[in-house]
C-alpha cells in the first residue's frame, strides 16, 4: 500500500503561493517550498515533477480558488455590491508590501511567453469577470445598479480595474492598497449606480454584510 500523504497538495500549493509573493518564480526554489511544509524537494519532485510543474499546479489552481473567493464573500454579504468589494479586498488582503507584488508580476512573463501558462492565466480571468458579471446582475435586479447597465462590459472593466490599480500601487504605493483599491472602485461603478440610490447611500452601504 501507498504511504499516506502527510501534507497534502493544498497545504504545499498555499506554501508556494507565500513564496511566490516572497521571492518571485525565478527565484523560488523546491527547497523554499518544502521548507515551509516540512518536505524535502525530492517529495516534491515526486509529487510535481520539478519546480515548473509546482508553479503549473500553482496557476490550474487559481481559478478554483478565485469561484471559493466569490462563495465566501456572498456567504458574508446581502448586498451585491458589498460582496464585489469583499471579493476584490479579500483576494489582496494578504498582500502588504509593494515588493510582493512586483514578485508577482514575474508570473506575468510566464503567462504572456507560455502556452500552458497563459491557458490557466485566461481560466484565472474569465473565473473574476464571471464572478463580478454575476454580482452585477443581482445588483441591477435588486436596484443598486441602472437597469441599463451593461453587466458584460462592466465585468470585464472590473479585470482591468482590478489588475490596474494593483500594478499602479505596486510601484506608486499610495496609502494601503486595500483604501486605494476601493477608491478605484468606487470611481469606476459610480456612474453605473441608480440616481435613487441604495438606502444610506454610497457605493458600498454600511450594514449589509453578514458576519
Amino acid at each position: 500500500m501507498a504511504r499516506p500523504r502527510l501534507v497534502s497538495d493544498d497545504a504545499i500549493l498555499d506554501a508556494t503561493r507565500q513564496v511566490l509573493a516572497e521571492l518571485g518564480p525565478v527565484k523560488l526554489t523546491l527547497a523554499a517550498v518544502g521548507s515551509r511544509v516540512g518536505l524535502a524537494p525530492p517529495t516534491l519532485m515526486q509529487r510535481f515533477g520539478s519546480k515548473r510543474g509546482l508553479l503549473l499546479a500553482s496557476a490550474a489552481r487559481s481559478p478554483l480558488m478565485v469561484k471559493l473567493g466569490a462563495e465566501e464573500a456572498a456567504a458574508r454579504n446581502t448586498s451585491p455590491l458589498a460582496t464585489l468589494r469583499d471579493f476584490a479586498l479579500s483576494a489582496v488582503a494578504h498582500i502588504k508590501r509593494r515588493e510582493e507584488l512586483g514578485n508577482g508580476l514575474g508570473f506575468v512573463q510566464l503567462d504572456v511567453a507560455d502556452p500552458e501558462f497563459r491557458q490557466h492565466a485566461l481560466a484565472h480571468s474569465a473565473a473574476i469577470v464571471d464572478s463580478c458579471e454575476t454580482f452585477y446582475r443581482a445588483a441591477v435586479e435588486v436596484g443598486e445598479l441602472r437597469e441599463d447597465t451593461d453587466v458584460p462590459a462592466l465585468a470585464r472593466q472590473t479585470l482591468v480595474c482590478f489588475n490596474g490599480a494593483l500594478q499602479v500601487w505596486a510601484v506608486n504605493g499610495w496609502g494601503s492598497l486595500s483604501e486605494f483599491l476601493t477608491e478605484q472602485l468606487d470611481l469606476m461603478i459610480a456612474p453605473y449606480l441608480r440616481s435613487d440610490g441604495v438606502p444610506g447611500g454610497g457605493l458600498f452601504s454600511a450594514g449589509t454584510t453578514r458576519r
